[in-house]
């Protein structure tokens, strides 16, 4: 039976690791590998992990699989059905150096702020805490209307876009263990905007690869 006061610790500077060996290193990854690190060279079945993160055996077979390819695990064959296998050190300094490489990239992609003009002004996302029926930016465009009904489904459709663009875009600030819609909830905070009715399962059908990093079945 599982401890529920026990918990995986994962340490900071394995957060800011975006690759490993060329392999993405996303947050499930991580939270697996951190787990791993603590059984040494023993190794619990894929039935135990799956309860663990409330997963499928398979899903946590595919998972330890892909931590195999990234050479985060050694895998060493025993006679029989078995294997033992054992969870490698990531050195901390190179580590560090993915971390900055990564920074020194975004920054030299981020563009020179340039002062608002009427060619670069960007609409603004910042919405008054206690006027969330004011219309979104987005919503304000015109649209053509053939009935009122197709307006009002495609103006939903836009919302529900537009805030999937916005948690794509932010994925990389999501706290680790935290819940698809406990990350909406916090961009939603972030920038005054009303989190869209339906979302997840409009993220879940539109964007699948990206919503498995959330860690919930689905």
């Amino acid at each position: 039976m599982i401890n529920e006061e026990q918990f995986v610790k994962v340490p900071m500077w394995i957060l800011k690791i975006s690759q490993v060996n060329g392999h993405k290193f996303t947050d499930s990854a991580k939270n697996l590998y951190c787990y791993l690190k603590g059984f040494d060279r023993a190794f619990p079945s894929y039935a135990k992990i799956g309860d663990v993160f409330g997963i499928t055996p398979r899903a946590a077979e595919e998972r330890v699989k892909k931590l195999l390819e990234m050479g985060l695990i050694i895998k060493d064959a025993r006679p029989g059905s078995s294997n033992v296998y054992q969870v490698v050190d990531i050195p901390q300094e190179e580590a560090r150096q993915e971390a900055k490489t990564q920074q020194e990239a975004t920054v030299k992609a981020v563009p020179d702020q340039l002062p608002p003009t009427e060619d670069n002004k960007q609409p603004s996302f910042d919405v008054l805490d206690d006027d969330w029926d004011a219309p979104l930016p987005w919503e304000t465009e015109e649209t053509p209307v053939s009935s009122s009904e197709k307006v009002a489904n495609d103006n939903e459709e836009d919302v529900l876009e537009n805030f999937a663009s916005l948690i794509i875009q932010e994925k990389t600030t999501r706290t680790a263990g935290a819940s698809f819609i406990e990350f909406a909830n916090s961009l939603a905070c972030r920038y005054g905007l009303k989190r869209p009715n339906g979302i997840e399962a409009y993220f879940a059908k539109k964007h699948p690869k990206v919503y498995e990093d959330f860690d919930i079945p689905f």
